[in-house]
């Protein structure tokens, strides 16, 4: 079983609804936007507007409150309301 606790986002950037997502051990994921329908409906400025997270093992939209955690891209877990709102408490500290 292979350990991605030293796995780590270095860029990411949209385009044409996928999110590709460039990780430290050379690969690269491609992640269809339809899977986070709060990205999806936002705008192309706010979809644009994100940062990754200093640690590395996320991706966070200031303007939409909201981000996704590298292990559910690694997992390729789709992400629900439920599971967004444990995103969202995690990374503000609540």
């Amino acid at each position: 079983m292979t350990s991605f606790l030293n796995t780590k986002i270095l860029n990411a950037f949209l385009h044409k609804d996928l999110l590709t997502v460039f990780l430290n051990d050379g690969r690269i994921i491609i992640f269809p936007c339809a899977n986070m329908k709060w990205l999806k409906q936002a705008t192309e400025e706010q979809q644009q507007d994100f940062s990754i997270e200093s640690d590395g093992y996320g991706i966070w939209w200031d303007e939409l409150d909201d981000g996704i955690a590298l292990h559910h891209l690694l997992s390729t877990t789709v992400i629900s309301g439920e599971q967004r709102s444990l995103v969202s408490a995690t990374h503000s500290g609540g």
